[in-house]
């Protein structure tokens, strides 16, 4: 089998994310490959969660690259006629849970024919007349039906032989009642297992792919293509044509508003909200508190003026402010000169549904420290005097971080560039 080597990728040092552009990785790749990465060096497929996304192991090692070359080689021993059957089965989930519906159907059109049989046999017994018991006795039984028929052989012989036909065709349709349970039976089993195997390719309930937003102006953004599991129903809600929210205004300033995925009658929807999503339910995937069928999608914050602040997102899910983050309320820190490590909370200019800020230190007359309040007097960056970076890092559960002077005589500013999209 050739090596697939299409379209080109992005990759993080030391991240398991490989970003795909012009690729088709589900058709062409399975957990176990070889991925040789743009460094040269080899790596294995662990995951593959949609045509442009996959993860490595171990984290790529090489310096981070956008729009480079690779390739993915299948291993020796490995199955594809299993693997194909897997993914088969995953596409077929729907499938199977269109026939339960019909079987479903098809045993209530069963229990139909039976109460038709059973009410021909009440019309026989009915017609009987000079034999009625006989008739009845005919139906339960037809050894009794036999024996009564002797007081009026003609009359007990016709009422036998329609109570007999009654039971026939009421025994048949019984069996086919039967058939229709287990056949909706089976279906619900098989929707199951290939729920299952969904799960195992990847599919599960924290599996969303797309929906990243594009900011427009601060009152229109667009919601591309795309899809995500909804934990209410446990099935994957796609949206196939992009949705533009416009008219964004009058919303309350200086607090975050959350992008939701819902099924509207049918249609895919999104719904801009300022309730807060609910903890995750799954890795990081989030329901809108108090209400499971809208999955989050994104958090976006709100000026002092009621709309939206400019924003960018990168391919790797990090979303940048399109705003001078050098002042309020993104600038969390102006001039610290603790040398205890103190507390500075970010929550203003980063979501509760994030703990990887984007931050911008800049240290004067002094070595400064940044950690978190769980690490305590351990730092985890430096900052020598008079530098200045920008870099990805973490907050605890409350968007909080600790910084401290090594001495007197500096300063330490903390700007807020941007945040991760955990979802």
């Amino acid at each position: 089998m050739t090596w697939y080597k299409s379209g080109t990728v992005s990759v993080t040092q030391n991240s398991s994310a490989v970003i795909g552009t012009s690729t088709a990785f589900i058709a062409n790749s399975r957990v176990g490959d070889a991925f040789r990465g743009p460094d040269g060096n080899w790596y294995e497929v662990v995951n593959i969660a949609s045509d442009t996304a996959l993860a490595i192991s171990p984290n790529y090692q090489g310096p981070t690259t956008a729009g480079g070359v690779y390739a993915l080689a299948p291993m020796q021993g490995y199955v594809k006629a299993t693997a194909d059957a897997l993914r088969k089965a995953s596409t077929e989930v729907g499938d199977a849970l269109d026939g339960l519906e019909e079987s479903v159907l098809q045993a209530a059109d069963s229990a139909a024919a039976a109460l038709a049989s059973k009410n021909a046999a009440a019309t026989s017994e009915s017609n009987s007349g000079t034999s009625a018991g006989a008739a009845l006795s005919s139906k339960n039984a037809a050894a009794t039906s036999e024996t009564n028929a002797a007081q009026s052989a003609s009359a007990a012989l016709a009422s036998k032989n329609a109570a007999a036909t009654s039971e026939t065709n009421a025994g048949n349709s019984a069996s086919a009642a039967l058939a229709s349970k287990n056949a909706a039976a089976l279906s619900e089993t098989n929707a199951a297992a290939s729920a299952a195997t969904a799960a195992a390719l990847g599919v599960g309930p924290g599996y969303i792919d797309g929906l990243i937003p594009v900011w427009n102006s601060s009152s229109s953004i667009t919601i591309p293509p795309g899809a995500a599991f909804i934990q209410s129903s446990n099935k994957v809600l796609r949206l196939t044509s992009p949705i533009t929210l416009t008219g964004i205004g009058g919303l309350t300033p200086d607090v975050f508003y959350y992008l939701y995925l819902y099924d509207n009658a049918g249609t895919s929807a999104i719904e801009l909200s300022a309730v807060a999503p609910a903890a995750p339910y799954s890795g990081t995937a989030r329901s809108k508190t108090g209400d499971t069928s809208r999955r989050f999608v994104c958090a976006l914050r709100s000026g002092a003026g009621g709309t939206l602040y400019g924003f960018q997102i990168s391919n790797a899910g990090t979303l940048l402010y399109g705003a001078a983050t050098s002042s309020a309320p993104f600038r969390r820190l102006a001039g610290g000169t603790a040398t205890a490590y103190t507390v500075v909370s970010l929550a203003p200019v980063v979501p509760i549904t994030s703990q990887t800020p984007v931050l911008r230190c800049t240290a004067t007359g002094v070595v400064s420290q940044l950690s978190i309040p769980s690490a305590g007097s351990g730092a985890m960056a430096l900052f020598d005097v008079g530098s200045r970076y920008q870099f990805e890092f973490v907050t605890d559960a409350s968007q909080n971080v600790t910084y401290a002077n090594t001495n007197t005589g500096g300063t330490l500013f903390i700007d807020v560039c941007g945040y991760g999209m955990e979802r």
